[in-house]
């Protein structure tokens, strides 16, 4: 799998979907605005109570809909009572997200799992994945190196990655240590890597590179985009233009 030809190595991926002020993140009105614009597609997931996947952010929907539900602790059908603030839709689901964009980009996955990891949320998120025919435009990762490495022994058939930085709030020394010297990777052995964007250019993160590809994130700027450009072998990129070539 470190096999830099795939997908989501060689396409520009909009954070959270290509969202602006008439298309909230992570909704269908921004993840079909990039497959629109070419781009490939970084989006968040959870798990509600009754196994459905859905693409949140945050574990609260009180930031995108104004209404505070914990995504853990609902069913589905309970989120069909909050729309997001911009379009109004529904909170999106994994699976029709990926049925939109029927492998026409690539989208990265994020499994949101900090410290508690929800006994359905690696089991429901293989069981799209193995739904979706596209594998050569799909990857999944996630921060929680417990959950790399088992999306890596379920061998789903894409690429995992490990997300990174220096920089973890309220992780404890010992865990900012892990991350800081590579060594959380002997833990996840990920097919891939995302570091955020201001400590990559590191000589142990570009000794790494060598080894296995690296992702980078949020690229906001013009000068982010170009440094990205030099020591990433792609990037995660929101509220920018983008020139295609």
């Amino acid at each position: 799998m470190h096999n830099k030809a795939h997908a989501i190595y060689n396409t520009d991926l909009a954070h959270r979907g290509l969202h602006n002020n008439t298309a909230d993140e992570n909704s269908m009105a921004a993840f079909k605005l990039a497959v629109e614009n070419g781009f490939g597609i970084e989006l968040d997931v959870h798990v509600t109570k009754d196994n459905y996947v859905v693409v949140m952010h945050d574990l609260s929907t009180l930031r995108t809909t104004g209404i505070d539900l914990k995504l853990t602790e609902v069913n589905y059908e309970d989120l069909n009572e909050v729309k997001l603030l911009i379009t109004k839709e529904n909170i999106p689901l994994l699976k029709d997200v990926l049925t939109m964009v029927d492998g026409k980009v690539p989208v990265l996955i994020e499994l949101k799992a900090e410290n508690n990891v929800p006994d359905n949320l690696i089991s429901e998120v293989i069981k799209v994945v193995d739904e979706f025919k596209h594998h050569g435009n799909l990857a999944v990762q996630a921060f929680n190196p417990y959950v790399v490495k088992n999306l890596k022994k379920a061998k789903i058939g894409v690429p995992v990655g490990q997300l990174m930085s220096d920089n973890l709030p309220g992780q404890s020394k010992f865990v900012h240590f892990m991350y800081r010297s590579l060594l959380v990777l002997s833990v996840s052995k990920p097919d891939f890597f995302n570091y955020e964007v201001k400590y990559i250019a590191k000589r142990r993160i570009q000794r790494r590179r060598k080894r296995i590809p690296l992702i980078t994130w949020t690229i906001d700027t013009d000068e982010k985009y170009n440094y990205a450009q030099k020591y990433a072998d792609n990037c995660i990129f929101e509220l920018i233009d983008i020139k295609k070539e």
